[in-house]
């Protein structure tokens, strides 16, 4: 009876150890099963990676060697299939970033599509390009032939204008003897109508408050200046209407002018220099001696010190003079 029981015992071990062996086995075999899945997944991604890799190598060769055939001896074109091929290198490298992640292999086939689309459209600006490289080259060869016509009508003109030159220039320095002549009796006979002036007086007044002008001699109170010159006889100058322009040169050699209040700009014709006046004053000349004056209202600051007073007309000095402001 213990015999038996025993071997029921066996049995019974034996059994579980059957069915653990059983599982282990069955667990061992699912497993490979998934890594074989894995294994096979990785070779399928693989071997696109590697579809996807030489799909971009062959576009990208073949786009370098279409530009490759579009070089010429176009200095600016060929410095545009440099920048071309610089740009294609630049994409080919993000496209291999792509490839390297292989979850990215459906984006890399897109971005080679571009590649390809770009590449075309290169071509065709080169191509349009060298078109317009050649039309511009045939349109310089036709205005090269039209410029060596007008280059032989040109020299006949030219002989003929240097004969005419030649003429012109005897003419033209007889004008000009002839010009000189006129200007020296031009400058003879304005410098000869010119009324000179004497007599050049200058006085300082202080205004009050009720208006009424008191003669002063020292700078700080003077705050107008009246100005009266005696015009002499000329007797080749007719009666009329005469202009005469004062400068007063303060004792710093700077003319005192206001615009506002009529002060100018002159030509020394003695010296060909542009002069600023103080004012002018215009007076009906008779042809005998007459005295004209007029006024100048000083801002308040002048300056103690010597000033001079010069008094033009016809554009030439007529007269001058000095006053003191102590």
């Amino acid at each position: 009876m213990a015999q038996k029981n025993g071997q029921s015992q066996l049995i019974a071990v034996g059994s579980v150890i059957i069915i653990a062996l059983l599982g282990v086995i069955g667990w061992l075999v699912h497993t490979k099963n998934q890594q074989a899945e894995i294994i096979q997944q990785h070779e399928l991604q693989l071997s696109d990676a590697e579809q996807v890799k030489v799909e971009l190598e062959k576009e990208y060769y073949q786009a370098l060697s279409d530009l490759e055939e579009m070089r010429g001896s176009n200095t600016e074109l060929n410095a545009l299939i440099e920048t071309q091929k610089e740009d294609l290198r630049k994409q080919k490298v993000q496209i291999g970033s792509l490839i390297s992640n292989k979850k990215d292999l459906a984006a890399a086939r897109v971005e080679i599509q571009e590649l390809r689309e770009q590449a075309s459209n290169y071509i065709v600006e080169l191509t349009q390009l060298k078109e317009e490289n050649a039309q511009l080259a045939m349109d310089n060869g036709r205005l090269t032939e039209e410029r060596d016509i007008l280059t032989g009508e040109v020299n006949k003109e030219r002989q003929l204008n240097d004969e005419l030159l030649t003429v012109k220039a005897s003419l033209v320095e007889e004008k000009e003897g002839l010009m000189t002549d006129n200007e020296m009796l031009s400058s003879k006979v304005n410098r000869a109508s010119v009324i000179n002036v004497t007599d050049i007086d200058v006085q300082g007044y202080k205004i009050r408050s009720n208006g009424k002008e008191v003669k002063k001699g020292t700078a700080k109170n003077v705050d107008l200046l009246k100005i009266c010159f005696k015009a002499n006889e000329n007797p080749i100058v007719s009666e009329g209407n005469e202009q005469f322009f004062v400068r007063i040169i303060n004792p710093q050699g700077e003319t005192v002018a206001v615009e506002s209040a009529g002060s100018g700009v002159l030509t020394n014709f003695d010296t060909s220099e542009e002069l600023r006046y103080t004012k002018a004053k215009e007076m009906m000349y008779t042809g005998t001696e007459a005295i004209s004056c007029l006024s100048w209202q000083t801002d308040g600051t002048m300056a103690k010190g010597l000033y001079s007073v010069e008094v033009y007309n016809k554009g030439f000095l007529s007269g001058k003079s000095t006053f003191k402001m102590n």
